[in-house]
């Protein structure tokens, strides 16, 4: 199998971390899949949610493939191309224009937390770990990553995290705002499926005009496209004009669920 796999059912794509024996450590060939595969999901416009998860029961990601980096220590240009396809994969994640999920089903560390903050939510088995440890190595988290996680936990909360590299459990995650929900590991599948039909029962439009909204409002650094007040006003003037709101409206006034295609 594939060390990463994009697979899709109806309205669901799930893109898949296939190296449970490496607890899902990331390579530069996972990385430039995950770029690719977000290219992919861009053009498909049939597609309305992302799960994003791993095989294994022990690590979503434990981040960087640590003998990948170490090889390449006699190589900084191997370090600069990197790190290029790192945060390439991760800003084609962010901006994909439907939401996304992160499925957690263990240990989240590093380049894994820079994954599952790239997503809309995060929803973690019980026993599930998260760390953000480049402190420990003599490197730093990108600024990319670092703005994501001080959008979702705060300043103070986000220093002591990079700082000291703290390993925090899942229901102080939930706590800090990294999570979206805690559930035992029996139910992940479960809260995960129950998830996406709540987003698909919404209008697509919404989701992915309100995404584009919270990225600008959220200055983060991979919405260059987005910099543009005047786009995002089109955006919501446009709404009043889809078929989604002339459904929305209708099923309103009808006392009836709405159907968005």
């Amino acid at each position: 199998m594939s060390t990463v796999t994009l697979n899709t059912k109806g309205k669901v794509a799930y893109l898949s971390l296939n190296r449970a024996e490496k607890y899902n450590a990331l390579t530069q060939a996972m990385w430039q899949a995950i770029a690719d595969a977000c290219d992919t999901l861009a053009q498909e416009r049939s597609i309305r949610v992302l799960v994003l998860k791993a095989e294994g029961q022990k690590a979503f990601c434990a981040g960087a493939d640590i003998q990948e980096l170490h090889d390449m220590l006699a190589n900084p240009d191997a370090f600069s191309a990197s790190n290029h396809i790192v945060q390439e994969a991760q800003q084609k994640l962010a901006a994909l224009p439907f939401a996304t999920i992160a499925q957690i089903n263990g240990v989240c560390v590093g380049g894994g937390m820079g994954l599952a903050m790239c997503c809309d939510f995060r929803i973690a088995v019980e026993e599930a770990s998260f760390a953000i440890t480049p402190a420990k190595l003599g490197l730093l988290y990108s600024l990319a990553d670092t703005q994501r996680l001080v959008n979702l936990v705060g300043l103070p909360r986000a220093k002591e995290l990079l700082y000291l590299g703290k390993k925090i459990d899942t229901h102080t995650a939930l706590d800090w705002g990294l999570l979206s929900q805690v559930v035992e590991r029996a139910h992940l599948s479960e809260a995960t499926d129950a998830l996406v039909k709540k987003i698909l029962g919404v209008s697509g439009y919404s989701v992915s005009g309100t995404k584009r909204a919270l990225a600008y409002l959220c200055d983060m650094p991979n919405n260059e496209a987005l910099d543009n007040k005047a786009a995002l006003q089109q955006l919501f003037d446009d709404a009043f004009h889809t078929e989604d709101f002339i459904e929305g409206a209708a099923a309103f006034t009808q006392k009836r669920p709405a159907r968005f295609d």
